[in-house]
C-alpha cells in the first residue's frame, strides 16, 4: 500500500467546484488534512487512476497533483491529530 498526497488550486470564482470535489474525495476515501490537501492510501502505482477519478471534477484552469508520500515527513498544525497522521504514514513506503 502507499499513501498519496492530493493537492489543488481552484480559482475563487470556480468556488462552486469544491462540494463536487470533495464528496470525490471523500468516496474514494482521501482524508482532508490541510485547505487544499488531502491524503489517501491506495495500492503502489495507482497516482494516476486517483487522478483520473478526480480530475472530472475540476476545471482546466485550476491546478492538480498527486503524488505518492513517503515515510520522511514532518508537519504542523494539520487538521487530523499528529496520532491519525501518524496512522495514515504508516502506509507510506521507505
Amino acid at each position: 500500500m502507499a499513501l498519496y498526497l492530493i493537492s489543488y488550486d481552484i480559482k475563487s470564482y470556480d468556488k462552486d467546484e469544491y462540494p463536487n470535489l470533495w464528496a470525490k474525495l471523500e468516496q474514494i476515501g482521501a482524508v482532508k488534512i490541510l485547505f487544499s490537501e488531502w491524503v489517501v492510501i491506495d495500492d503502489v502505482g495507482k497516482a494516476n487512476d486517483i487522478y483520473s477519478s478526480i480530475a472530472p471534477c475540476v476545471v482546466a484552469s485550476d491546478r492538480l497533483l498527486i503524488q505518492e508520500l513517503t515515510k520522511d515527513a514532518q508537519w504542523d498544525k494539520l487538521l487530523i491529530s499528529d496520532e491519525a497522521f501518524r496512522k495514515l504514514l504508516a502506509h507510506a513506503r521507505g
